[in-house]
């Protein structure tokens, strides 16, 4: 609005007020808004984070399937574009960098892939764990095998926790002995 109306005082005192050439300016600024509010869509279409109706065509590209929830989808569009490359750790850990809930460090030791949960306790929802396992099994090669260590709550460690801080935790966080899958 203020750059029409500055266009409007930079005209000539006569035409500042005539009914066509303010009509003319209205038309403009409306094509001119439009123009604009398409343009901010755009730009948010991209980045992974904000896409949205771009993120379609970005899966189909990337060979994607368009399931799961909106995060879900761009998160597994990031493991993919993150996953090419010579296959090292690092590589893993990038894809693992970009699933949602992240705090995944990926190790190697005796010929296996170890990725350990280090963030949250128990083991991740279904949907979500399948994600990240696909993305991980695109980019490692085939002969290596891969191996996911969850973090639990063990009872031993119950006695040092005040009963507030016990009730922050659900009920799968806890195992009674040390568990790997």
């Amino acid at each position: 609005m203020a750059e029409f109306d500055n266009m409007r005082k930079s005209l000539p005192v006569a035409y500042r007020t005539d009914k066509w050439v303010c009509d003319l300016l209205a038309a403009i600024q409306s094509l001119d808004d439009t123009q604009r509010e398409q343009m901010l869509d755009i730009t948010q279409q991209l980045f992974p984070g904000s896409m949205t109706w771009a993120l379609a065509i970005e899966e189909r590209d990337a060979g994607l399937a368009s399931t799961g929830t909106l995060e879900e989808r761009r998160t597994a569009l990031i493991a993919r574009w993150r996953g090419s490359g010579k296959c090292d750790v690092d590589l893993i850990q990038r894809v693992c960098d970009s699933w949602k809930n992240g705090e995944i460090s990926v190790g190697f030791a005796k010929g296996v892939i170890l990725l350990t949960f280090i963030g949250a306790y128990g083991i991740p929802a279904p949907a979500e764990l399948a994600a990240l396992q696909e993305a991980v099994d695109r980019v490692i090669p085939c002969h290596l095998a891969s191996k996911y260590l969850w973090r639990w709550i063990l009872v031993r460690e119950i006695e040092g926790m005040t009963l507030d801080e016990l009730q922050t935790h659900k009920i799968s966080e806890f195992a009674f002995e040390e568990v790997q899958a």
